[in-house]
């Protein structure tokens, strides 16, 4: 253990779990360095968030002269260009008719923000999520967050008026085998229909809140037929759905958002991780006339639309649009994919998924996969994992990574969870 770990069990709460204690000086695109000059792969991006590799160069630059202009100055006390700008540059890039936002500091603070709207705009009430999903950890977030019932522990009674449908994920579907996807989504719409007939009127319901791909859960994409009939059932009732971007956003399903890939329209729209480039920075998407039933004063943010924040996210999304990194995620997510390939006839391995360059291996148990990702990093690759069990290893490459290394690194983690499989003999 670095002398920088144990500073830190010293001064930080053991709330925080760990993957590593990896004793950090450093990033350089896809690569950390720590103190004692190590070089790890980084495969995570910090969970999503640095989708251009640490620190770009023109993400650096831009962070650099916006500090030596202002740093920060509430967003209702006055007007700084960046905020401005990066939401004209939204504008263009998300789907029709998410013109208009309200920045926040997290993702977690845009969903309060989405549910905040939601139930203002519809003077109703009741908000449906989905078992699986994951939206933050205060409290609103939490209230609509069911990835894991740790997560929930010991915090008593959340947000009221909260319901939760099956999400259409067939390996943890609970109608009896053998189905496919089609059987599955089929039978988490029949569980939503009989949920507005015996728990929650209809017309009681403010908004449908889904992550287009399971995050926390699994990465696990939504399939488009279920899209498709929660936005004809909004339509039906009078509801807004809302659809969670904050991982999914900004290429790394392949497309600026799932909701473009998949054809869906959402009412609302939440947004962070590589919005911000590194730094903190969230959002609340919605069409301008949306916005106008939202209250003015009813909802704020100290340091949402913070001056430098905006510019690192303005300068990684531009990035991502003049390197075309979009149209690399499918590369990216086809040659991780190659690499895995061994794995495929792997016994401990239920299933491989992909959906542009989010990547999923689900392994069978949670020991399986936590002792892969132990290996990998071993083998200087850092990985994590997701789902309900930790059962399942994520990859999140930057968009730009280079292939040698990203091969070079998906190989490591096949070559650890094979020793996983096949543990030496004495």
């Amino acid at each position: 253990m670095s002398d920088l770990a144990d500073r830190a069990k010293r001064v930080l709460s053991p709330v925080l779990g760990h993957y590593t204690w990896l004793p950090l000086e450093r990033g350089e695109g896809s690569w950390l360095i720590t103190k004692d000059g190590r070089r790890v792969l980084d495969l995570t991006c910090g969970i999503a968030v640095t989708p251009v590799g640490h620190s770009h160069p023109a993400v650096v630059k831009a962070v650099q002269e916006q500090a030596a202009k202002i740093m920060h100055m509430n967003v209702g006390v006055a007007t700084t260009e960046p905020a401005v700008v990066l939401g004209e540059f939204l504008g263009e890039v998300l789907p029709g008719g998410l013109d208009t936002f309200v920045f926040q500091n997290s993702g977690a603070e845009a969903i309060e923000g989405a549910l905040k709207l939601a139930r203002q705009a519809t003077g109703r009430e009741s908000v449906i999520a989905f078992r699986g999903s994951f939206h933050g950890r205060t409290v609103g977030a939490l209230s609509v967050t069911s990835s894991k019932s740790t997560y929930r522990r010991g915090y008593g009674s959340l947000m009221p008026d909260v319901h939760f449908a099956p999400y259409p994920y067939p390996l943890a579907c609970r109608i009896a085998p053998p189905h496919d996807e089609d059987a599955c989504t089929t039978h988490a719409l029949d569980e939503l229909d009989a949920m507005l007939e015996h728990e929650v009127p209809a017309d009681d319901v403010a908004a449908v809140l889904i992550e287009p791909v399971l995050g926390e859960g699994g990465y696990v994409p939504a399939p488009p037929r279920f899209l498709a009939e929660l936005r004809a059932l909004c339509d039906r009732i009078g509801a807004l759905l809302i659809i969670d971007e904050i991982q999914t956003a900004f290429g790394r399903a392949g497309a600026w958002t799932v909701a473009e890939r998949q054809g869906v329209r959402p009412d609302i729209m939440t947004l962070a991780k590589a919005l911000g480039g590194g730094l903190p920075l969230g959002a609340v998407a919605a069409p301008r006339e949306l916005h106008a039933k939202w209250q003015t004063g009813t909802h704020g943010s100290t340091f949402g639309g913070n001056p430098v924040s905006c510019v690192a996210g303005l300068a990684t999304l531009r990035v991502i649009k003049e390197e075309r990194l979009i149209e690399r995620a499918e590369t990216v997510g086809r040659v991780v994919e190659e690499e895995l390939a061994p794995l495929r006839r792997d016994d401990r391995v239920r299933q491989i998924r992909r959906m542009g360059a989010m990547i999923a291996v689900e392994f069978a148990d949670k020991g399986a996969s936590k002792a892969a990702i132990a290996g990998a990093l071993e083998r200087d690759v850092l990985l994590i994992t997701c789902g309900a069990h930790d059962q399942v290893v994520r990859f999140i490459p930057p968009l730009n990574i280079a292939e040698e290394d990203l091969r070079r690194g998906v190989r490591a983690f096949v070559e650890a969870a094979k020793a996983v499989q096949q543990p030496a003999t004495a």
